[in-house]
């Protein structure tokens, strides 16, 4: 299957990183990053550079970023054409629409198109102040724009939990779990990923920076190791933080399911694991003040608990017997 060919994006280059250290076949990094093999190797001969004292390639993803930003400073053509720009302005403050400019401009040009209507959105939802100017004449008024290759179903419909095989919705196989990120008072930086295993009621609870879906999905990737030949399948909702499931999916190979949109229930077994957690880090808690030693601490005390749905026995119990210590 053809691949697009996609600028990375800041995330991107930190996942590229850490793939590289873990000598991912380049091929392979492409396929996961959903680009084509050459944008991987034209970004590694861009911003790779000789390290000074080991004749070796070296790749620093914030070097690379910044490479890129500088790349991208250029001058827009619709500034770069006052007259343009006139054009543009006068006929948005008329009530123009960005289409009917880019068709009016074609007409007036005997068919080329001098610029497209894509181009002209871009234009106005690029800076708050050009954003404030015109966005009211817009016949949709929108305070942003989702790019047109964001609007698009989050989750293909083969994914979706009423496809999930019986042996996991009995919880009769280890391995199976259900993922979820716990929120905590705006303003609070910083979330948790919460995992927990169905049989065995194990939970796993790792600090995240952000709640972007590359953020989280490289937090999960890089942090649970311990457990990784222990995932046969994780449960997600639709939220958008959980839509780089390809790159878990990759990385941990395992399977996927979402919740219906709207339906946390369905992964009732992980939502009543933040409850127990919750109850220690309320929603008011500065997580970012929380180290993960202690977190792993709590968590470790709360999976040795003892479980009335376990014949009280202990998730640790459980989750040791289950992996065969």
């Amino acid at each position: 299957m053809n691949k697009k060919y996609n600028h990375l994006t800041e995330k991107d280059r930190i996942f590229l990183r850490i793939m590289l250290e873990r000598r991912y076949p380049k091929n392979k990094i492409a396929e996961i990053l959903g680009v084509h093999r050459s944008t991987i190797y034209r970004e590694l001969k861009r911003n790779s550079f000789k390290h000074w004292r080991h004749d070796i390639d070296i790749y620093w993803n914030e070097t690379a970023h910044q490479n890129y930003l500088d790349r991208r400073k250029r001058v827009r053509k619709i500034d770069k054409y006052s007259n343009l720009k006139d054009y543009i302005h006068s006929r948005l403050k008329a009530g123009w629409s960005p289409w009917q400019i880019e068709g009016r401009l074609k007409l007036e040009n005997a068919g080329p198109c001098i610029i497209s209507h894509e181009t002209i959105y871009r234009y106005i939802y690029s800076d708050y102040g050009i954003r404030n100017m015109f966005y009211e004449k817009l016949r949709r008024k929108h305070f942003w724009r989702v790019k047109r290759n964001a609007r698009k179903p989050r989750v293909p419909k083969d994914l979706l939990i009423n496809n999930r095989p019986d042996v996991i919705n009995k919880r009769e196989e280890f391995g199976h779990w259900e993922g979820d990120l716990m929120m905590f008072k705006q303003g609070i930086k910083g979330n948790l990923i919460t995992l927990r295993e169905r049989k065995t009621r194990f939970i796993v609870a790792i600090k995240n920076i952000d709640k972007t879906a590359s953020g989280t999905a490289l937090t999960l990737i890089s942090t649970v190791k311990t457990i990784k030949k222990h995932l046969k399948s994780i449960t997600f909702d639709q939220g958008s933080e959980f839509k780089k499931y390809e790159w878990i999916n990759e990385c941990f190979n395992t399977k996927i399911y979402f919740c219906k949109p709207a339906s946390p229930y369905q992964k009732g077994t992980v939502e009543n694991g933040n409850g127990v957690i919750r109850a220690e880090l309320p929603r008011n808690y500065d997580i970012a003040k929380l180290k993960q030693k202690h977190l792993s601490k709590l968590i470790e005390e709360i999976n040795n608990r003892p479980l009335k749905c376990l014949e009280y026995k202990t998730p640790q119990e459980m989750f040791q017997h289950s992996i065969g210590n």
